[in-house]
């Protein structure tokens, strides 16, 4: 049985998250031309302490085996299972130590909040970030470095967990700590700007995301140059982080920029140009599938006030919805051939590109024309001998039903104001067949949450709006019984009773 439980909005995201008119292209990379691989940071130098613990007794080897141990745990990527050994480095550490704020304890607090975020455990992470700043900031000689570094991470681990408003408080002090420390403009910064800028959007707080975005083109410019084709994937970066928020001509102006410049630079034939002619057709596949950018009779006067860049000089664009199709497939189709053409087609190249243009018809209700690309996808995949996230690379792209489109019942969240102590989560589950071509067949309503209503309005929404990326069995496409999709609901919580009602129960 496959269950499918795609991002869901929560109280408090943005107006534009809560549509998810589309989910991600599962398992591919944003930039189009690899598949991404988090950015996972390294651990602190260890330091040495003295040679024996308090008592006389010799703790040298047992501390070596400790952080060797927590080493082949973190470079094997098994995160939760190098925090023991985080936490045992930690109390050798402590024990050796001249003075609590000593730097082998300020350096086995900082590995061991980073696997214990890596791992998923954000509290504890929170926990482990706050005593370290503490002891830096009281340690009578800070160290710059290792205080941004510590509230970095502390910002990481309230960004990982989601609770936004604070990362953006800790981000703001790391950044300002290591720009003090290294200088503006350096590349160091461009992991914690990022994290940022997504903390910011999750906010809703557009203007100062798209702030930071520019001083991260700042930052390429001064690295690249004004006209260096390495400008591009900034610029990607820029116009996907557009449309992700709906300023969808800012999106396509950004990213004719990128393509305009690489064209200038390096030819029509360019492998930088796969990312964001990639873009350009998410975009517009965004825009044609968001209910609040229809109809298309006029530009969105708000959106181009709030992002209007002075310096542009170009009037807003009005493309009809034909129009989007024709650029979005047109993009798609030449990303798909400047890859073909090379010397050497790389197979997660080509099966990038071909997944995306497959996607691109299956959401368009051409599932014939989708086949052909996913046939393509599927053979690219099988000749990666690599894994993806533990699984080869036909098994994670194509062994279960994708969704790529569905348009939620119109009222599954009326209430996106409410703090979260106002409101409750009910989930509908419902369960059906993905055929062979991407549609449900067969929807059951396995738990209405409740209410019957809630039950048949998820139920029609999956049935008649759904596409799915369907399942490869050897390369071609069949059917999926027993796929399960779960539609939150948010409801008002009913009120506190009186003293003089609960006195009446």
């Amino acid at each position: 049985m496959v269950s499918d439980r795609p991002h869901t909005a929560v109280p408090g995201s943005s107006t534009r998250r809560q549509w998810l008119v589309a989910t991600a292209w599962a398992g591919l990379a944003v930039t189009g031309t690899a598949f991404a691989q988090p950015v996972t940071p390294a651990p602190e130098d260890a330091v040495a302490g003295p040679p024996g613990d308090a008592a006389g007794s010799p703790v040298a080897t047992s501390a070596t085996d400790a952080y060797t141990s927590f080493r082949t745990e973190f470079d094997a990527g098994r995160y939760a299972e190098a925090v023991p050994h985080a936490a045992r480095v930690l109390e050798l550490a402590k024990a050796q130590a001249a003075t609590p704020t000593a730097e082998e304890v300020q350096v086995a607090l900082m590995n061991l909040g980073m696997v214990q975020n890596l791992s998923g455990d954000y509290v504890g992470a929170e926990s482990t970030y706050l005593q370290v700043v503490q002891l830096i900031e009281s340690s009578g000689r800070p160290l710059q470095d290792r205080l941004a570094r510590a509230h970095a991470g502390l910002a990481s681990a309230y960004h990982d967990g989601k609770r936004h408003d604070l990362a953006v408080k800790s981000f703001d002090q790391a950044i300002a700590l290591k720009r003090r420390h290294e200088g503006l403009l350096t590349a160091q910064q461009v992991p914690l700007i990022e994290k940022y800028i997504d903390s910011l959007t999750e906010l809703g707080r557009y203007p100062e995301a798209l702030k930071a975005q520019k001083y991260l083109l700042r930052i390429a410019t001064r690295q690249h140059g004004a006209d260096s084709p390495e400008l591009a994937p900034t610029l990607e970066e820029i116009g996907r982080w557009y449309a992700s928020i709906g300023a969808y001509d800012q999106s396509r102006r950004t990213l004719r920029q990128a393509i305009e410049i690489v064209e200038a630079a390096a030819g029509p034939n360019s492998p930088l140009l796969v990312g964001p002619l990639l873009a350009i057709a998410a975009c517009n596949r965004s825009q044609l599938l968001d209910p609040a950018a229809q109809p298309l009779a006029s530009p969105d006067e708000q959106r181009q006030a709030l992002f209007h860049d002075p310096t542009a000089m170009l009037a807003p664009t009005q493309m009809s919805p034909a129009s989007l199709a024709g650029e979005g497939e047109r993009a798609l189709l030449r990303a798909a051939q400047i890859v073909d053409q090379a010397a050497e087609p790389s197979p997660v190249a080509v099966l990038n590109v071909r997944t995306q243009v497959g996607d691109w018809y299956q959401v368009r209700n051409q599932p014939d024309r989708a086949r052909s690309h996913y046939q393509q996808a599927w053979q690219a995949a099988a000749r990666v001998t690599g894994k993806l996230n533990g699984k080869s690379y036909t098994e994670a792209i194509f062994g279960q039903p994708v969704l790529l489109h569905l348009l939620r019942p119109d009222d599954w969240n009326r209430y996106p104001k409410r703090p979260p102590t106002e409101v409750e989560v009910r989930n509908v589950v419902v369960e059906f067949t993905v055929n062979a071509q991407g549609r449900i067949e067969a929807p059951q309503v396995i738990d209405d949450s409740g209410d019957k209503r809630r039950g048949e309005k998820t139920a029609g929404a999956l049935q008649s709006t759904a596409r799915y990326r369907p399942r490869l069995e050897n390369g071609e496409p069949v059917a999926t019984p027993g796929v399960r999709f779960s539609q939150p609901w948010i409801l008002l919580l009913p009120p506190p009773a009186t003293p003089a009602e609960a006195g009446k129960t």
